[in-house]
């Protein structure tokens, strides 16, 4: 029995969304719905995404509402026990679903689940392999970053219908949300595989710009200081600051970056 609605938000991404959603129909356990929501594109990009509507169900929005409302849309829409998301750049191995699907029919005490991760960059050339994470989420592990990357997620429907969903008013939505599921005392656990393929590549990406991370880092402390302080008192806060700043530094150029380092250097480093 199909159990799994896979949400892809798609925004002007016509580029990649064939092979995104061919590495979903490869699945060996397939999933119930794959449900498209097409957050405000231009029109040749609709267009092209409607040579996919006999496989897929196509969402519209009218405007650009960005990515957290867009898997909110996706999440309202569907039928499936589970959500899995799926950015439309990203991709996901063969038996990445089945794995996920696996693990929650068998701990119904947890709420969700992610992945090991491939990032690559063009002709499938891996950049980095990332499985090594903790095991099972909590505030301490999360406290200074989010381990978990949005396209290996699957989560049970209910929960994700309680915890609120995604807050579209936050800019890092995915960390916020996992954050908010952590302080309501949900289970997220780690399938140490790179079932799931992250593409880094130069098309427009906003995350990559340091106003993206330093902005969306502080609506973060801004919204969970009180959790953070919980864990680790202000030296948490100081040491989530420290990390948005070394962040922010990778990514500015001069002369912000020479002021992320400082910044970086003069605040306590998370070990």
């Amino acid at each position: 029995m199909r159990k799994t609605s896979v949400i892809i938000p798609f925004y002007n991404n016509a580029d990649y969304i064939e092979e995104c959603i061919n590495s979903i129909l490869l699945q060996t356990s397939l999933p119930k719905e794959i449900i498209v929501v097409n957050d405000g594109s231009l029109s040749e990009n609709r267009q092209f995404l409607a040579k996919f509507s006999t496989k897929v169900t196509i969402i519209d929005h009218q405007v650009n509402l960005g990515i957290a409302q867009a898997r909110n849309t996706g999440a309202k829409n569907s039928t499936g026990e589970y959500l899995a998301f799926l950015d439309a750049d990203d991709l996901w191995a063969a038996d990445k679903n089945q794995h996920q699907e696996n693990l929650l029919i068998n701990n119904p005490e947890l709420a969700g689940c992610h992945t090991g991760v491939n990032v690559f960059s063009k002709n499938h050339h891996i950049i980095e392999t990332c499985i090594t994470k903790p095991m099972l989420l909590d505030l301490k592990n999360s406290a200074i970053e989010s381990h978990v990357v949005p396209s290996s997620f699957m989560i049970r429907r209910s929960v994700f219908i309680a915890a609120g969903g995604f807050d579209p008013k936050v800019r890092v939505e995915d960390y916020d949300f996992f954050l908010t599921l952590l302080t309501q005392g949900y289970l997220i656990k780690f399938i140490p595989e790179a079932l799931t393929w992250l593409r880094r590549s130069n098309h427009g990406n906003e995350s990559a710009k340091w106003q993206f991370i330093f902005h969306g880092r502080n609506d973060i402390l801004k919204k969970h200081w009180h959790a953070l302080y919980k864990h680790n008192g202000l030296l948490s806060l100081l040491k989530f600051f420290q990390r948005t700043c070394e962040m922010s530094r990778w990514r500015a150029k001069k002369p912000m970056s020479y002021i992320f380092l400082v910044l970086a250097f003069i605040f306590p480093r998370a070990h």
